[in-house]
């Protein structure tokens, strides 16, 4: 019952009392760093990828 007459009272508020929450900010810091942190992840891992295969190269080379 309580939220049918709060939905009422809430359709009887004028549009400024409802307005938006500015948060383009924080959703662009969000971008940023997300955006750096996943860059970072992926060249670790073709770095990663890299000395593997250098290392498995090197071994069939030496041990073959």
């Amino acid at each position: 019952m309580f939220k049918k007459i709060s939905l009422a009272l809430v359709g009887l508020l004028p549009v400024s009392a409802m307005a938006a929450v500015d948060v383009s900010a924080e959703v662009a810091s969000l971008t940023t760093d997300g955006t750096a942190a996943i860059t970072a992840i992926g060249g670790a891992l073709i770095g990663l990828a890299g000395i593997a295969v250098v290392y498995k190269w090197a071994k069939g080379m030496l041990f073959s």
